[in-house]
């Protein structure tokens, strides 16, 4: 195991994982951890992993309050993403570094953020949080808040010793988000070139997925159906669509309680909290209790006859159209491009 020092400045670090190419979504995550670190005076520094040089989200940092900013370039990270890549950058990155007993590391909620914290912390025989709501420090060391029981309840579990690791999930306050950005001194930029490998080619294997039976809440992309729906049907179709791209099967409370799809597979407030890349609504209207099981860092597309569809104020791409006309269409489009795909390969 890597040597754990002991320093006098406890550190915040936040781990900006360019998982969606989006640097709006890493920018907030850095926002989040300063606006969590403030009542304990922590120093918060930025470690940031990209496939290429991102200039505009160095310049975006600087304009924060961080300490020190480092962006390594690792440009043979691999697609899909993998967590075992980004540890391999971050653990060295890390050592580097001199990691303290009284360090906290914290990366985005998303399964891709809790597996690379767990397995920061094996690495460095620290104390894994897992994906928390909060996190907070006293002379006696760290406590983290958790929803359990698909968000109805919140525990509190506490650590003595660090470093500890946490995938953070956090809703900044109004006043936070109607601050203004604090104007600092530019903060120290460092730029660095690193490895993602050695790669084992026979690593990765594509295994066909089961939507009905793939755990949504684990799930790269998630096919969800709600009220609209209208019946089992709809939801079978919503399956063939799901196994096109790999991805599991959601539905919202009111298919749930229908029948149409299991309890398990139930996305918001009172069932499972989702992180995929990629979440489909189809046929949902986007109460504010279905979207609280969806991570913000999530792309939604949604597809409602409705145009007016609360869902369409969240979602990044709006399709407005019949479920029943236009899932149809879009499996066979998905099948045409395979079966051309297949012909020119």
């Amino acid at each position: 195991m890597p040597n754990v020092t002991t320093t006098s400045a406890p550190r915040l670090i936040a781990l900006l994982l360019d998982e969606h190419d989006d640097t709006q979504q890493l920018v907030r995550h850095a926002e989040d951890v300063l606006d969590m670190a403030h009542p304990y005076a922590r120093e918060v520094h930025a470690l940031c992993v990209t496939r290429t040089p991102n200039p505009e989200l160095a310049e975006r940092l600087q304009r924060l309050p961080l300490g020190a900013i480092v962006c390594i370039v690792a440009a043979d990270l691999r697609e899909p993403v993998q967590a075992v890549d980004f540890t391999r950058v971050l653990q060295r990155a890390l050592e580097m570094h001199a990691m303290d007993a009284t360090d906290c590391v914290c990366a985005p909620a998303g399964s891709l953020g809790e597996e690379v914290v767990a397995r920061l912390a094996a690495g460095f025989d620290g104390c894994a949080f897992g994906r928390v709501q909060h996190l907070s420090f006293e002379a006696g060391g760290a406590q983290a808040d958790r929803t359990v029981f698909g968000g109805r309840s919140t525990v509190r579990v506490r650590a003595a010793s660090g470093p500890w690791f946490a995938a953070l999930r956090t809703s900044r306050s109004a006043a936070a988000l109607a601050a203004p950005v604090q104007q600092a001194k530019p903060a120290a930029l460092e730029w660095r070139e690193a490895s993602s490998g050695p790669h084992d080619d026979a690593e990765i294997v594509t295994v066909p997925g089961d939507a009905a039976r793939m755990p949504v809440e684990t799930a790269h992309v998630v096919v969800s159906g709600g009220r609209g729906m209208q019946g089992s049907e709809g939801f079978a179709l919503l399956a063939q669509l799901a196994a096109r791209f790999d991805a599991a099967l959601g539905g919202s409370l009111p298919a749930v309680d229908a029948g149409w799809v299991p309890v398990t597979h139930q996305v918001g407030q009172s069932g499972k909290f989702v992180s995929p890349s990629v979440y489909l609504a189809v046929g949902i209207s986007g109460t504010p209790q279905h979207l609280a099981g969806v991570s913000a860092t999530t792309r939604i597309v949604a597809i409602n006859n409705d145009a007016d569809a609360d869902i369409f104020r969240v979602a990044d791409v709006g399709i407005v159209a019949d479920w029943d006309t236009f899932i149809p269409a879009l499996i066979a489009r998905v099948d045409a491009c395979r079966s051309a795909r297949a012909h020119t390969s």
